[in-house]
């Protein structure tokens, strides 16, 4: 059965940043879906998308005005006879809202962190609105929290599809020399990915040094929007080993640095499933984990990495000191938790899902 969907998501951020979304779209495409891209702008990567022969329409969202932007999609969505409309961020969701108005079409929703919440009003103008036919999680941790916030009637709406990866994405990736870093050859070298937010819990592994011996030869290296701020470097030096540490803020190409780590660390209050986890997972890092949120559902504790208790530096700080002592077996369980990614949260699995979605709104099984 071939049907129309429109996609609207902003696949015009950095190359890693959005080659999960790229890599659904290109693999709908394949499985001879007549899908239309709405993105913000042209990038190689699209380039690449429409060389293949997927469409792509480029509309700054944020851009234009709320009434301008709902026309534009209107008139894609009759003109192109869409099926489909599938949305991926909240200002898409309510365009795409207003935009289908009185269109006999299907509303898929996907969302994918733990921050919305019933009693904010705009909620249910985007995801938490009636005419959503499906809302896609990219975790159990997410789906559940999503069917709290609403009536037990649309519960049933909610589904998981994890969104999957390919490992063979990330074999190109060069990791940046530890010279670059300031790095000496026998640091061992502790990565952590987030731009800065409370929710990423970054104070959390920066507190967690307090716990690990000075005679462990270490360095932190934290990458994202504002970890090289003045806040954090207030938050460095009040450790007292602020030599321990390597700022670097804003990187184009984070997986560069993940590679050239011995282990990754997500500290966060709480992840919907967690982009940067998985691309270190991918490069067969050992990981270290919060049990906030979805994350631990990637890390079965011991096995394929480790899972801590939210907002404890000092379980952080164990975790990683057991890391240093055991870093022989560490490879290992690296490897362990890419596999995990080939096997049990792979890109295949995530295409194959998501058009088995579409199909059963279309021939109109699970109706609300």
């Amino acid at each position: 059965m071939r049907y129309k969907v429109l996609y609207i998501c902003d696949i015009s951020h950095l190359h890693f940043a959005s080659i999960a979304d790229r890599m659904l779209i290109k693999g709908l495409y394949q499985k001879n879906v007549d899908i239309t891209v709405v993105t913000s702008k042209s990038t190689s990567d699209t380039h690449d998308l429409e060389k293949l022969g997927v469409k792509i329409v480029y509309i700054n969202l944020r851009n234009l005005s709320f009434i301008q932007n709902v026309r534009r999609i209107r008139k894609i969505l009759i003109e192109g006879n869409i099926d489909i409309i599938h949305v991926t961020y909240s200002r898409a969701a309510f365009i795409g809202l207003m935009a289908s108005r009185g269109i006999n079409i299907k509303v898929v929703g996907y969302f994918g962190s733990l921050s919305i919440h019933w009693y904010d009003p705009t909620a249910w103008f985007t995801f938490l609105n009636k005419r959503m036919d499906r809302i896609i999680c990219p975790s159990d941790a997410v789906a559940r929290h999503l069917k709290m916030q609403l009536n037990s009637h649309n519960r049933n709406k909610v589904v998981r599809i994890y969104k999957g990866y390919d490992t063979s994405w990330f074999d190109k990736v060069k990791e940046v020399t530890r010279e670059r870093l300031g790095a000496a050859p026998n640091d061992f070298i502790i990565c952590s990915t987030g731009n800065l937010r409370r929710v990423k819990g970054i104070k959390y592994l920066i507190k967690a040094i307090g716990h690990i011996p000075k005679s462990i030869p270490f360095k932190i290296l934290l990458i994202g929007s504002g970890t090289n701020s003045s806040r954090v470097i207030r938050l460095v030096n009040k450790t007292g080993r602020p030599e321990r540490f390597i700022l670097k803020g804003y990187v184009p190409v984070s997986p560069a640095f993940m590679a050239a780590c011995n282990l990754y660390v997500q500290p966060s209050l709480s992840e919907g499933l967690g982009r940067a986890i998985t691309e270190a997972m991918c490069l067969a890092k050992p990981v270290i984990v919060t049990d906030g949120g979805g994350p631990k559902e990637l890390i079965t504790d011991g096995f394929n990495g480790f899972v801590v208790k939210s907002g404890s530096h000092k379980a952080i700080g164990e975790a990683i000191i057991w890391c240093y002592e055991n870093r022989e077996s560490l490879p290992f369980i690296g490897l362990k938790a890419r596999k995990t990614i080939m096997e049990r949260f792979n890109h295949l699995q995530t295409v194959q899902m998501t058009d088995d979605l579409y199909l059963e709104l279309l021939n109109g099984k699970g109706e609300f």
